[in-house]
């Protein structure tokens, strides 16, 4: 009796470790899904003319069970003239909480 009691605890714990991991498994994957999305759009936004990057861009992607939600912000002149500073978002409500990954970039205006 006491060994199955003992057996009971120990397969609790090992099962609260695997429903763990199993969630920060899941967490990983979705950020890594969003660094990812944050970086192709900001390869779009460097494809276009310097002249052409908008002030604002958004686009909603659905991979799996969950939705992102992908926003560029551009604001020119900033932080000096002839430069343009971009913060790119990718927010995704995952089984925990509503996430988000930002990154941010300057382009410069360089013609030939």
């Amino acid at each position: 009796m006491v060994s199955l009691g003992v057996f009971a605890l120990a397969a609790a714990a090992v099962g609260g470790l695997l429903i763990s991991h199993i969630r920060m498994e899941t967490s990983n994957a979705t950020q890594t899904t969003a660094i990812s999305l944050a970086a192709k759009e900001m390869e779009g936004l460097r494809a276009l003319d310097y002249n052409s990057i908008p002030a604002t861009r958004t686009s909603t992607t659905t991979l799996g069970t969950f939705t992102y939600t992908v926003t560029s912000t551009a604001t020119v002149n900033n932080p000096a003239s002839g430069m343009t500073s971009i913060a790119t978002t990718v927010s995704w409500t995952d089984q925990l909480a509503p996430r988000s990954y930002t990154i941010n970039a300057i382009y410069t205006d360089v013609t030939r």
